[in-house]
């Protein structure tokens, strides 16, 4: 098996479009960081005499007649931060940092995802449009083998671009904005905290990854079965951005929350459900059950096409 992955690693390098990805997201990430260094407006005044002007106008806007009441308690939390802030000489953070910067990197995951579903996609189907799968199957090698070494090959791949997104990001971040000092706070519960912003970006982190599977694992379905990169690239992503809005348009009935699209799990994070009541247990159960059958449908579809033809 080893031999299979290693094999397909290879070939997988010798595709220009390999490379291409990888050099798009490493200049997306140097030229992203690059425009939010030159944009960046950092106050340079005391941290002190800014929040007391930020304090002032958030109570002018509070004393206003006719406000939205989300407005009026978005600014109540605003006032209590600012004023504990004052008390306590907690200073804030200033501009764009270095966390701020890697939560981009994690942003990421989106390309990464693309990318990897454009390999996941065309890693089976392009062996039948070049003619090259009758050679690849009279090897002494059974064919889930053969189909599992391409499976594990397209995350191998992604998992790669991830840790180069966080790397360069990571470095990129570092040599621009440095460590970031100042302190985050949140009003929760009515209660005010310091944000973890490193375990909200981890937590980020493999939430995302939820969503990153099952694109792969579904485009490489589609190319799988119909020997199509074109159409498993083209519904993988038609579903991936507007299926929210396919979830939205179903909510009403009751099967909308057995939707694999309707469980992407960075909700979890942000707190806004697609579904109301569904819970991470249930979304987690659903998710394997569509990912088994996805790699039942492949590999059945692999192993039973007659190719001599």
């Amino acid at each position: 098996m080893l031999k299979l992955i290693q094999n397909e690693w290879m070939k997988l390098w010798h595709q220009k479009s390999t490379w291409v990805m990888l050099i798009i997201l490493i200049v997306v990430i140097i030229g992203f960081g690059g425009l939010n260094k030159y944009y960046s407006n950092t106050d340079d005044r005391d941290w002190r005499t800014v929040v007391e002007e930020e304090l002032k106008m958030d109570k002018e806007s509070l004393a206003q007649e006719d406000i939205d009441a989300d407005y009026a308690s978005y600014l109540q939390d605003n006032i209590a931060i600012a004023e504990y802030r004052l008390a306590e000489n907690i200073a804030p953070q200033k501009g764009e940092s270095f966390a701020s910067f890697m939560s981009f990197g994690v942003d990421l995951f989106m390309f990464v995802t693309l990318f990897t579903v454009i390999i996941a996609a065309s890693i089976v189907s392009s062996e039948y449009s070049t003619g090259t799968i009758k050679m690849l199957l009279t090897r002494p090698v059974s064919r889930a083998k053969i189909l599992t070494s391409k499976l594990l090959t397209s995350f191998l791949y992604g998992f790669f671009l991830i840790a180069v997104s966080l790397a360069m990001t990571a470095i990129v971040g570092l040599v621009l904005f440095g460590q970031e000092s100042g302190v985050q706070l949140t009003m929760v519960d009515g209660i005010i905290k310091e944000v973890d912003t490193w375990g909200d970006l981890f937590e980020k982190a493999y939430l995302s990854l939820g969503n990153f599977t099952m694109s792969i694992l579904f485009a490489f379905l589609i190319g799988s079965v119909f020997r199509s990169s074109a159409l498993a690239i083209g519904l993988t992503m038609f579903l991936s951005f507007s299926g929210s809005l396919v979830v939205m348009l179903l909510s009403k009935y009751w099967f909308a929350k057995y939707i694999w699209l309707a469980h992407d799990l960075i909700q979890y994070q942000t707190g806004y459900f697609m579904i109301e009541g569904i819970t991470m247990p249930f979304s987690l159960a659903i998710l394997a059950v569509y990912a088994i059958i996805f790699l039942i449908i492949s590999y059945w579809s692999f192993m039973k096409r007659d190719v001599t033809a």
